[in-house]
């Protein structure tokens, strides 16, 4: 019998099934089904996994142009409690998308000001 791989993308599901929950949330970040990517990326920042935040900040830095997948990861870092998202925060409100970067720079002065996480979801719908 052969490797088993995923029809959408070609990902060799036999060493998927090894890898722990967060594992395998971190690795959807990088499906080809947008939604997927967006729900990884906000059950991550609920789980406030820090593995995360290295994978969120390098999908941040590339070309990924896709607004609200871009917004899901931005509001699941803020939701992880690391010196990290900061940087990462700051880093973004420099994005080259105005949106991407107007968000940025709100959860960044939201998280300076102290206010309730509770608002941060009032993006996800």
């Amino acid at each position: 019998m052969g490797q088993q791989v995923c029809p959408s993308c070609g990902y060799l599901l036999d060493d998927f099934i090894h890898f722990d929950f967060d594992d395998k949330l971190i690795a959807a970040l990088h499906h080809s089904v947008a939604e997927r990517k967006i729900m990884a990326a906000q059950v991550l920042g609920i789980r406030q996994c820090k593995r995360a935040l290295p994978k969120f900040k390098k999908i941040l830095e590339s070309d990924e142009n896709n607004y609200f997948f871009l917004r899901a990861i931005l509001l699941a870092v803020v939701k992880i409690d690391d010196p990290d998202r900061e940087i990462i925060l700051e880093q973004a409100t420099k994005h080259n998308s105005e949106l991407v970067s107007q968000l940025a720079d709100e959860l960044l002065g939201e998280l300076h000001s102290g206010k309730n996480r509770g608002k941060w979801d009032r993006h996800t719908g």
